[in-house]
């Protein structure tokens, strides 16, 4: 396992950038693209950097009702995922031309900008053991990946996934024995060896999962 702590902002919840007005965002695309770039390498197929805008005062994702990339007038509009997420295009033109993200949001408290490291597939009812682990392996190589080399040495440690639901929710293990409940469930590497937990299923589908690590 790697020690992990130097982008710890980036990875595990907010990654926060100077706060702007909640109803009107307007970023550079060039700052998202090369944060990107680290997911599209071949190696990582199920992990990406989720993008959301942060109500200041919630806590919770800002509402978002329209994103779009405009180059000198030329609008292309941007998809808003589950929970308010931006799912920005990778593209190197865009980057080149420097061009700009405008984003609106309905709340009326400040919002700030937050990168997710998280899973690129999360619809599903059940996760093996073997998912999971797959999952913790492959969150600790990208996050190693964006701290650089000098970093890896002070990040904390990886020790499994949480799941993020928009409800309160049942987990039970595929044995059929209850695990836990709430709205963020948690599951490490030590609790799978412990209880030999063959894998987990929900009665509701989470929104996302992400890296669970030892300062989370």
């Amino acid at each position: 396992m790697l020690k992990h702590k130097v982008i710890k902002v980036v990875l595990l919840s907010t990654l926060i950038v100077p706060s702007v007005s909640a109803q009107e965002l307007v970023l550079g695309y060039d700052d998202f693209y090369n944060r990107m770039k680290t997911s599209k390498k071949n190696e990582y197929k199920n992990t990406q950097l989720g993008v959301f805008l942060t109500n200041i005062e919630t806590k919770k994702h800002c509402q978002i009702n329209n994103a779009v990339i405009d180059f000198e007038g030329a609008i292309t509009p941007v998809d808003i995922g589950a929970d308010y997420e931006l799912r920005l295009p990778f593209n190197k033109q865009l980057r080149d031309d420097k061009a700009k993200l405008r984003v609106t949001a309905t709340d009326k408290a400040q919002c700030d900008l937050a990168f997710q490291i998280m899973t690129v597939k999360h619809d599903s009812l059940k996760f093996t053991t073997r998912q999971i682990i797959t999952q913790v392996t492959e969150f600790d190589k990208f996050l190693g990946d964006m701290a650089g080399y000098f970093g890896r040495m002070n990040l904390p440690t990886t020790m499994g996934v949480q799941f993020i639901f928009a409800e309160e929710t049942n987990a039970v293990t595929l044995s059929g024995n209850k695990f836990k409940q709430g709205d963020k469930i948690s599951l490490s590497q030590d609790e799978i060896i412990a209880a030999s937990i063959s894998g987990l299923k929900f009665n509701h589908r989470p929104l996302r999962i992400v890296p669970l690590t030892e300062k989370m």
